[in-house]
């Protein structure tokens, strides 16, 4: 606080040692030469400050966070005791034997306390305890709802494969009949070909586990190693631990043995005399519906629903890209840098804004630019609370609603192409000496007003200043893609200066990606030709810079995939395996039916009619399950839905793909039967 001396800290997953730390915080934001001490200058707005530091020593990168936390009293603004600014996040640590609850009665009464003391400004006041790891509560839900979606799939892909299992084992073991018969007439005990039986299934699992254990191993350790692109720097702290991978060996083993034995009644029904007379190869046709045929249906059906889900979050991922967001962030680049870090403030802040606004404009290959001191769809984005004309107590309960505030240049609008739907735009002669105003979107101008005529309408901001609306904005996504229609106000930055600054530099559409990098680049070099103190903190495509808003659907396109892939192979192997199976038993039959003049589709009806007849059934359920899955899916994917007919037609065209290619080589094997070599080899 103000009188103190300042403290900056670096935390670093590296331990490198390397002395040069210091010089990097001098480097890239003028901050202190010693990691202890802060020279006494003024920093505007700096409260909390990220920075991601690669070093190269050799084939080594490592990737250091620093954090600098900073509170002070800024330009006669005490953060500390302000108010009006009241997201707070704290660290607390409870004593032994104190509970969650009671720790939030306790902050509850607090509340309350300073509700009664201090009704116009905290009446609405909440202090909430939650547990460190998702951003307190904010993105605890979500992320839990995310999950349990993701554990839902996976046990559909469990409960697939444990069917694929069952009906292999099944199949195998009917296949094996003629040799079970043969062990049971020379003196063997059921319980010995049982114990085989066992055996096969324990050592299958064993093997499956310990395969599947080392590749979720080595995801894990990736996963945990990996920096997603996104504008702030995170990882995933997903370390595989011993006792889950021991936990999902065990879990693999018990359900390959518990599927495995499902066909052991086959060899407690077993008849030596008619199984060695028949040859193991009876006739198959008119017989009821066996195990493996439930099994078999019920793991296509099960398989639809991940392919359903991987089709939905593809789907979900390209409505994400070309959604309309109220900004375009193709064929756009934005700088951003904090000139208070360089010594600037008020008017010659100002004055290098324009100034470098002016020249950037000229650029060769420049369409439009403005600034701001923030943009949609960035994490640093501020809600201001928005009161009507006529409101003169503005405690926090008489406010309308609360809208995302930006302050914006001239040329903003036209720079991020936000469409102005009527009015006029901000200009630099709206000053601090004339009547405040400001641009809304339509959202806004319909939770106000009720209607889109407004302009020249005035509304009040919470410290009681009238100000008029001189325009309309095409409504947008200003913090979450997955978020309603939201209401935004733009201000003019030349009424509201700051320091705080959001280059938006927008190239011909025309322009390829490769000169879109190169003007971020230029951009860079025409800030650091103005001043090369100015820390920039980033001059990139628009585009690259929402890693972070598109990195839920990328995720969960990932996963969903993944789950699909791995829905389509225990389909394909198992309608494969069962496909094959069928043939082969009834070879001696099929040899006959060709050699009395069956025709070809003959034969195959046959053959795999009723494998056609569980592939549709299978699929129609599957289909219908992944429609009542859309609910579930919604918590995982953006604009979830799987009645989409772009989904629907992609998921049957994938399973009709997928049956064709499980049943081609035994439809094959059928068609090409010779009964002449097959009869003389019975």
């Amino acid at each position: 606080h103000p009188g103190v001396k300042r403290v900056a800290i670096a935390m670093s997953d590296s331990a490198s040692g390397k002395p040069s730390i210091s010089h990097k915080w001098k480097e890239i934001s003028d901050l202190p030469e010693e990691l202890d001490s802060m020279r006494d200058r003024e920093l505007e707005s700096l409260y909390e400050v990220w920075v991601r530091q690669k070093e190269s020593i050799g084939d080594d990168k490592r990737i250091s966070d620093f954090n600098a936390e900073l509170a002070r009293e800024l330009n006669g603004s005490n953060w500390l005791e302000s108010r009006h600014d009241q997201t707070i996040w704290s660290i607390v640590r409870l004593k032994d034997g104190v509970a969650m609850p009671q720790v939030q009665a306790e902050l509850n009464a607090i509340a309350a306390r300073a509700a009664r003391e201090f009704p116009k400004d905290e009446e609405k006041l909440t202090l909430k305890l939650t547990r460190p790891g998702l951003v307190g509560d904010f993105i605890s839900d979500p992320t839990r709802a995310f999950l349990a979606g993701v554990m839902g799939l996976a046990g559909i892909v469990l409960l697939a494969a444990c069917a694929n299992l069952g009906s292999l084992f099944a199949a195998r073991t009917a296949d094996r009949t003629r040799e079970i018969a043969i062990r049971l007439a020379i003196g063997s005990s059921r319980w010995r070909v049982i114990r085989q039986v066992l055996v096969e299934a324990f050592v299958i699992s064993i093997l499956g586990g310990i395969c599947a254990c080392g590749l979720a191993w080595i995801a894990l350790t990736g996963l945990a190693n990996w920096h997603p692109p996104t504008e702030y720097p995170f990882k995933f702290h997903i370390m595989p631990q011993p006792s889950l991978i021991v936990m999902a060996f065990l879990t693999s083993v018990l359900a390959g043995v518990g599927f495995g034995v499902m066909p052991l009644w086959q060899i407690f029904k077993t008849d030596p005399n008619s199984a060695i007379k028949s040859g193991g190869s009876q006739s198959t046709a008119g017989r009821r519906w066996a195990l493996r045929d439930v099994l078999l249906a019920a793991q296509i059906a099960l398989c639809c629903i991940t392919v359903t889900a991987a089709f939905v979050s593809l789907r979900g991922l390209g409505k994400a890209m070309t959604m309309n967001m109220g900004i375009n962030p193709r064929h756009a680049v934005v700088a951003k840098f904090q000139l208070s870090q360089a010594g600037y403030s008020g008017d010659a802040a100002d004055h290098f804004q324009r100034q470098l606004l002016e020249r950037v404009s000229h650029l060769p290959g420049v369409e439009a630019a403005g600034y701001a001191q923030s943009t949609p769809l960035s994490q640093d984005t501020v809600v201001s609370d928005v009161f009507p004309q006529q409101t003169t107590d503005f405690k926090p309960s008489n406010r309308a609603f609360g809208a995302y505030g930006y302050d914006v240049s001239p040329g903003y609008f036209t720079a991020a192409e936000t469409p102005l739907l009527s009015g006029r735009d901000v200009s630099f002669s709206d000053t601090a000496k004339t009547p405040a105003v400001a641009v809304v979107n339509r959202e806004f101008a319909q939770r106000l007003f009720h209607s889109e005529d407004v302009v020249g309408r005035y509304f009040k901001n919470s410290s009681g200043v009238q100000i008029q609306i001189v325009g309309i904005a095409a409504n947008g996504k200003y913090l979450l893609l997955s978020e309603n229609q939201k209401a935004a106000v733009f201000f003019p930055i030349s009424q509201r200066p700051t320091t705080k600054t959001s280059l938006i530099v927008r190239v011909r559409p025309d322009s390829s990606e490769e000169a879109t990098n190169a003007m971020a680049a230029t951009v860079r070099k025409v800030v650091r030709d103005f001043d090369p103190t100015v820390p920039i903190r980033e001059s990139s495509p628009w585009r690259n810079q929402l890693g972070l808003t598109f990195f839920v659907s990328q995720v969960a396109t990932v996963a969903l995939g993944i789950f699909g892939a791995f829905g389509l192979l225990l389909s394909i192997t198992g309608t494969f395996g069962l496909a094959s199976y069928t043939v082969t038993k009834r070879l001696r039959e099929l040899s006959l039916r060709v050699a009395l003049g069956a025709q070809g589709k003959q034969v195959l009806s046959a053959a795999l009619g009723r494998m056609l007849v569980l592939l549709a059934s299978g699929s129609v359920v599957g289909m219908l399950l992944g429609v009542a899955a859309s609910r579930v899916l919604s918590a995982i994917v953006y604009q979830a839905s799987a009645q989409d007919p772009f989904v629907l037609a992609a998921v049957a065209l994938t399973l009709l793909l997928t049956g064709i290619l499980s049943v081609a080589g035994p439809v094959r094997r059928a068609l090409h039967i010779d009964p002449a070599n097959l009869l003389r080899e019975e």
